[in-house]
């Protein structure tokens, strides 16, 4: 019933856009440059940042030595080491890239 809901959704925005135009469009986003560019905005959005930065920090110590965060230390680090040449990479198809994780996933049936 929900995928039926984000359809509906998108048909009533692309009827609505495309009934707005071309020129409503360029006004609309020409109002968020000017929104995002403007030195009062930038200089909040800097301010959230730097304080999410500091939550996520404050967050990683409160759970290091803990299972949870064990597993999460075990993640990160994966994530960090570049993915492994597949033979079809010399060919120039370009394919999503999976964690192994997600493969055992897969041929498990989640």
């Amino acid at each position: 019933m929900r995928k039926w809901y984000l359809v509906a959704g998108f048909a009533i925005g692309y009827v609505l856009g495309a009934k707005a135009g071309r020129e409503r469009y360029d006004q609309i986003a020409d109002y968020a440059r000017r929104v995002t560019g403007n030195d009062r905005v930038q200089q909040v959005a800097s301010s959230v940042r730097s304080q999410a930065g500091k939550a996520a920090n404050a967050a990683q110590d409160k759970i290091k030595g803990t299972k949870f965060g064990d597993i999460i230390e075990n993640f990160t680090t994966s994530a960090d080491e570049p993915p492994k040449a597949q033979p079809w990479d010399s060919a120039g198809v370009t394919t999503p890239v999976r964690s192994d994780r997600a493969l055992r996933e897969d041929s498990a049936g989640f």
